[in-house]
C-alpha cells in the first residue's frame, strides 16, 4: 500500500469507511512490532529466569503456551488500542505522526509488561491483584529495597523497546498485510476479548512452570478484572450459608464466625505440669522458613543444621501450613485464627472489630507482653493489629538502640527492610533482661530471609553454603540448582546461627526452665521456585521446652489457624487460667497424630487479593482444579467430580461467612467479650 507523504494531508479527514479501514491497516501492519516486541521480551524474561534457577522440565509446554498466551494477549490488544488510535490518526494523514500515536500507546504497554516480568523475575511468581492490598507506602518500601538494576534488567527495558520503535516505523513504510489480513486479525482479536487464554494450571507438575507459562501482562489485568468487579476483596459473594457443614456449633446468625470453645487439650499429655506456675512463651515467626530447605525430608535439602537439631528434641509437624502466602495475614491467623475479610484482617485496621485472640487472653491472665521485629511495623499494618492485643511494648525499625547495626540491604542502593535477625534477636534478648516479669509472652519477627537477601558477613555464608552442598550429596543437576541461588542460601545459614546464639543465651537464663519456644515461618519464601501449588504454605512448626517430657513427631496435617485454639485449650486445662467462652475461631486445634492424615478444613489466602486455596480432608482445591494431598505436602491432580463439588460447597459457604464478616464487621459481640471460663 502506497502510504501517503507529509506534505498536504496535516488537516482533519473525514471518517469514512475507506478512511477508516485505511487507517485500520496502517495499524494492524504497525502493531506488528508490539507483537515482537513481546517476544524479544519473553526471551529475554526465559533468559533472565533460567541465569538464576533451573529450568523446569516441562520447560517445552512452557515454551507453547507461553507464546501461544503472548499471541492471544496480542489479538485482545488490538480492539483496544485501535480505537485511541483511530481519534489520533483520522486528524492527520501524516506517517510519521502515525508512528509517533501509535508508540505514545504501545510504549506505555511495553513498560507495564516490562514492570511485571521484572517483578517475575524477582519473586517468581507474578504479580496480580495483590498489588491494590498495600498502601502506597508499602509499595514505595517494597521496591526500594527489592531487586536493584543489572544488565538483565537494562536488557530486558531497552532492547524490546528499541525492537518496537524500529520495527513500528519499518513496517509503517513497509506494510506487510493488506485490508483482508487486517480485518481478519482485528475479528479474532475481538472474539479473544472475551476469554482470559490463561494455561491450565492442572497441566503442570510444577507452579514454577505455570508462572512462566503466563504472559504477565494478561495475568494481571485478569486478576484486576476480577478484583474491581467483585468489589475489591476476592473474599467471595455472599451466598447460603449452611450451619453445620464445618461441624462448628455457630452462635449467633449476625456473628458469621462465632462459636463455642470446645477444643480438646492436645498438648498437655507431653509437658511436665505445674499449675502454679504458667510457662512462659516465645514464639518466632521467621520470614520465609519452609519446609522444603528446612527440617527431616526437606525436599531441596536442609540449610537449617540448629533448628534440625533443636527439632529432634521438640514437638514438631512435618506437614504443617501457613493459612497466607505473605505476611499480610500471619499474625491474626498464628494469634487470632481470624478469618480474612477483604484484604486480611489486619487491612481493617482502625475497623477492628471486638475480638479475642491468644495474646489478649494472655493479657487478661497477667502475662508480660512484647512484640519485637527489626523492621517498620506499620508495613502490612502489623503496628494496629498488635495495639488492638495491648501488649506491654511494641519495638520496630525506628525503635533500636544505637548499638544495633542495620541490614546491609540493596547492593546497588544500600536499603533494607531494617534489621537483621542477629540484631532483632540480641534486642530480645535485651528486652527480657531489663524486665524479669513472668510469665511472659514475647513475639519475634524476623526479615533478613527476605529480597534482598544480603545480610552482615554474606561472604563467609556463601562458603557455609558450599560446604552444606557437598554435605547434602546432591547430583550435578541438583548442585546447580542450589548454586542458582546461593544467596537465599546463605541467608537461610545465618539467620539459623542467629536463632542458635539467640538459643544459647537464653538457656542460661532462669526463665528458661519454664519457657515454650515456638517457631514457625509465616510462608514459604518463594524466590526459590516451589515444587507445588501448596508449597508456599508448607512451613515447619517446632515446639520445644525444657519442659517437654519427649519428642515426637507427627505427620498428621494442622495449620497456623490451629495454634490459638490449642494453645488456650493447653493453658485452661493444665493452668486453670481463664479465657473466653464464645471464640472466633477458623481453626480447631493442632492434631498430634503420628500417622499422616488431616481431620481439619480452612482456606489459604495466597496473597491480599486472591482468596483461591482451601484444603479439606487429603484434598486440596486451587480455583475449581481438585487435587490430592499426600504426605511431605506433595500433591496430584484428580478427577473426582463429586468430591470436587463437595471441596467447592465448603469453599463456598467460608466465603459465605468471610463474606458477612467484610461487609457488618461482627466477630464476637459485647456480651461475649468480657465473659471467660
Amino acid at each position: 500500500m502506497d502510504q501517503p507523504s507529509d506534505q498536504g494531508h496535516r488537516g482533519n479527514r473525514s471518517p469514512t469507511p475507506a478512511c477508516l479501514l485505511e487507517t485500520s491497516v496502517t495499524f494492524i501492519n504497525m502493531s506488528f512490532a508490539l507483537l515482537a516486541a513481546m517476544i524479544v521480551m519473553r526471551i529475554l524474561e526465559f533468559a533472565a529466569v533460567a541465569a538464576s534457577v533451573k529450568l523446569p522440565g516441562e520447560f517445552p509446554r512452557v515454551l507453547m503456551h507461553a507464546f501461544l498466551g503472548d499471541g492471544a494477549f496480542y489479538l485482545r490488544m488490538l480492539p483496544v488500542l485501535l480505537v485511541p488510535f483511530c481519534l489520533l490518526s483520522l486528524r492527520t494523514a501524516s506517517p510519521t505522526i502515525r508512528v509517533r500515536g501509535f508508540l505514545l500507546l504501545a510504549t506505555p504497554v511495553m513498560l507495564l509488561q516490562f514492570a511485571l516480568v521484572k517483578y517475575f523475575i524477582t519473586a517468581l511468581t507474578p504479580l496480580g491483584a495483590d498489588l491494590y492490598g498495600y498502601s502506597f507506602r508499602d509499595i514505595l518500601t517494597t521496591i526500594r529495597t527489592g531487586g536493584g538494576v543489572d544488565l538483565i534488567s537494562i536488557a530486558l527495558l531497552i532492547v524490546p523497546l528499541a525492537s518496537l520503535w524500529f520495527l513500528a516505523a519499518r513496517f509503517n513504510r513497509g506494510p506487510i498485510a493488506g485490508p483482508r489480513v487486517a480485518l481478519a486479525l482485528l475479528a479474532a482479536g475481538v472474539a479473544a476479548c472475551g476469554l482470559d487464554a490463561m494455561p491450565d494450571g492442572a497441566a503442570y507438575r510444577r507452579e514454577l512452570a505455570w508462572n512462566m507459562a503466563v504472559n504477565k501482562l494478561a495475568f494481571f489485568t485478569v486478576k484486576s478484572r476480577d478484583y474491581f468487579l467483585r468489589g475489591a476483596g476476592a473474599s467471595g459473594a455472599e451466598g447460603t450459608i449452611t450451619a453445620g457443614k464445618d461441624g462448628f456449633k455457630y452462635l449467633d446468625p449476625e456473628y458469621p464466625f462465632l462459636r463455642a470453645d470446645e477444643t480438646s487439650d492436645a498438648l498437655g499429655t507431653y509437658f511436665r505440669i505445674d499449675p502454679a506456675h504458667p510457662p512462659n512463651f516465645v514464639f518466632l515467626s521467621v520470614e520465609g522458613l519452609g519446609r522444603a530447605f528446612s527440617g527431616p525430608r526437606a525436599s531441596l535439602g536442609s540449610f537449617t543444621p540448629f533448628l534440625d537439631e533443636l527439632g529432634a528434641k521438640s514437638l514438631t509437624w512435618e506437614n504443617f501450613l501457613a493459612a497466607q502466602g505473605r505476611t499480610f495475614a500471619a499474625l491474626p491467623s498464628m494469634f487470632g485464627s481470624l478469618p480474612f475479610g477483604e484484604k486480611g484482617f489486619n487491612d481493617l485496621g482502625e475497623r477492628m472489630p471486638p475480638h479475642h485472640s491468644l495474646l489478649s487472653v494472655l493479657k487478661v491472665n497477667g502475662y508480660r507482653s512484647a512484640f519485637i521485629g527489626g523492621f517498620d511495623l506499620d508495613f502490612d499494618n502489623q503496628r494496629a493489629f498488635l495495639k488492638r492485643q495491648g501488649l506491654d511494648l511494641m519495638v520496630g525499625m525506628n525503635d533500636m538502640d544505637s548499638k544495633f547495626a542495620r541490614s546491609p540491604g540493596r547492593a546497588s542502593s544500600g536499603a533494607s527492610w531494617g534489621y537483621a535477625d542477629r540484631e532483632v534477636l540480641m534486642k530480645a534478648l535485651d528486652v527480657d533482661a531489663r524486665d524479669k516479669r513472668q510469665p511472659f509472652v514475647t513475639v519475634i519477627q524476623t526479615m533478613s530471609m527476605h529480597t534482598p537477601y544480603a545480610v552482615p558477613g554474606q561472604s563467609e555464608y556463601f562458603r557455609r553454603v558450599d560446604e552444606r552442598i557437598a554435605k547434602l550429596r546432591l547430583s550435578s543437576s541438583e548442585k546447580e540448582e542450589r548454586n542458582n541461588s546461593k544467596h537465599i542460601f546463605s541467608t537461610i545459614l545465618y539467620t539459623d546461627d542467629a536463632l542458635r546464639e539467640y538459643f544459647g543465651a537464653f538457656e542460661k537464663r532462669p526463665a528458661y526452665a519454664n519457657t515454650i519456644f515456638i517457631i514457625t515461618g509465616d510462608h514459604r519464601l518463594p524466590e526459590i521456585p516451589m515444587s507445588t501449588r501448596i508449597d508456599r504454605y508448607h512451613v515447619p512448626l517446632i515446639i520445644f521446652s525444657p519442659l517437654l517430657k519427649r519428642a515426637v513427631s507427627f505427620k498428621s496435617i494442622s495449620s497456623h489457624l490451629d495454634l490459638a485454639p490449642s494453645l488456650t485449650a493447653f493453658l485452661r486445662n493444665n493452668y486453670g487460667l481463664r479465657v473466653p467462652t464464645a471464640v472466633p475461631w477458623v481453626g480447631s486445634g493442632l492434631d498430634t497424630s503420628i500417622a499422616f492424615r488431616n481431620v481439619h478444613r480452612y482456606p489459604m489466602k495466597q496473597t491480599i487479593g486472591d482468596l483461591r486455596h482451601y484444603i479439606s480432608g487429603l484434598y486440596f482445591l486451587d480455583e475449581d482444579v481438585l487435587y490430592d494431598v499426600k504426605d511431605r505436602m506433595n500433591i496430584e491432580p484428580v478427577e473426582d467430580e463429586a468430591k470436587r463439588k463437595e471441596l467447592l460447597a465448603e469453599f463456598d459457604e467460608y466465603k459465605a461467612r468471610n463474606a458477612l464478616f467484610a461487609r457488618d464487621l461482627k466477630l464476637v459481640p459485647d456480651r461475649f467479650m468480657n465473659e471467660y471460663r
